[in-house]
C-alpha cells in the first residue's frame, strides 16, 4: 500500500541466495577478474545480479550490467562499449570497439577506479561470447602487470558451465540448485510472513505441497505464495491447506507457476 516500506526481493528470505551474495562480495572486494553463477531458470540468477549491483553501487564501485539474451558477440561487445565509454559510434569496426574498450578500461584502472561487469543470460546469447570474455578478463590481468591500482571484475549468469576451460577461470563458482524440503519450508515460511498471512493460518500441510509443486524452485513457490496472499486478504476465514493449494492451482493453467 501507499505509504508502506518496499518489502526485501523475495530470494533474501533464502540462505542460500544470501550466501550467494556475500560470497560474491567478496570476490569483488579481493579484486578478482571474474566469477560465474550457474542455475537453472527461476533459480534466482537475475535477481542475484539485481541485489548485488546495489550492494556493489553502495560500495563506491562503477557498475555495468548488460543482459546478452539473443545478442550475437558482435553486438554484445557494442553495447558493452557504448555502456563505458562516450566515443563508441554505430558501425565501428570489431577492432575498434577492442581498442576502445581497452582504452576506456585501461584509463579507468590507472585512476584507481574498480568496474563490476555483470552479465546476465549468458546461455541465451545468438552466439559464443567466450572470446569477449576473455578479452575483459585478458584486460585485468594487463591491469595488474602495470601496477595499477584498480580493478576490473566480470560475473556472468548462464543456466550452465561455460564450455572450453573458461569457468576454471573463476576463483568462486556459484550453482544455484533446487532448494531442499527443510530450505523450501523455512522459505515459503517467512515469505507468506512478508505477504502479511500469519503463520497459524497456513497448515503443514500446505507448505508441503507448495514445495512438491515448485519442486524447490524458489520462482515458483515465490508465486504460490503470491496466490496465498490474495486468497488470505479476500477470505482470511479459510484455512491454508495442502486441499486449498490444490483447489487454488486447479483453477489455473499449469503455467501459472512454470
Amino acid at each position: 500500500m501507499f505509504g508502506q516500506k518496499k518489502q526485501t526481493a523475495w530470494f533474501f528470505d533464502s540462505t542460500v541466495h544470501l550466501e550467494a551474495v556475500s560470497r560474491l562480495l567478496y570476490l569483488i572486494e579481493v579484486g578478482e577478474p571474474f566469477g560465474m553463477i550457474c542455475g537453472p531458470d527461476g533459480s534466482g540468477r537475475t535477481r542475484l545480479l539485481t541485489r548485488l549491483r546495489q550492494e556493489v553501487e553502495r560500495m563506491g564501485k562503477l557498475v555495468v550490467s548488460l543482459n546478452v539474451a539473443g545478442l550475437d558477440e558482435n553486438t554484445a561487445l557494442a553495447e558493452l562499449t557504448s555502456s563505458v565509454s562516450s566515443s563508441a559510434r554505430r558501425g565501428m569496426a570489431r577492432h575498434e570497439f577492442v581498442s576502445l574498450l581497452r582504452d576506456e578500461m585501461a584509463g579507468r584502472m590507472h585512476c584507481g577506479v574498480h568496474t563490476v561487469i555483470l552479465i546476465d543470460d549468458l546461455h541465451r546469447a545468438q552466439t559464443d561470447l567466450e572470446s569477449l570474455l576473455r578479452v575483459m578478463t585478458a584486460l585485468n590481468a594487463g591491469s595488474c602487470n602495470s601496477g595499477n591500482h584498480g580493478k576490473l571484475t566480470v560475473l556472468v549468469t548462464s543456466d550452465r558451465p561455460l564450455a572450453n576451460g573458461l569457468s576454471l577461470e573463476s576463483l568462486l563458482q556459484i550453482r544455484l540448485s533446487p532448494l531442499n524440503a527443510a530450505e523450501s519450508s523455512d522459505f515459503v515460511r517467512s515469505l507468506v510472513r512478508r505477504h502479511n498471512v500469519p503463520a497459524v493460518c497456513i497448515d503443514d500441510s500446505a507448505v508441503r505441497a507448495i514445495y512438491d509443486l515448485s519442486r524447490g524452485n524458489t520462482a515458483r513457490m515465490s508465486r504460490v505464495c503470491e496466490l496465498i496472499a490474495v486468497l488470505h486478504e479476500t477470505s482470511p476465514e479459510i484455512p491454508i491447506t495442502s486441499e486449498t493449494i490444490a483447489a487454488v492451482m486447479s483453477e489455473l493453467s499449469p503455467r501459472a507457476v512454470a
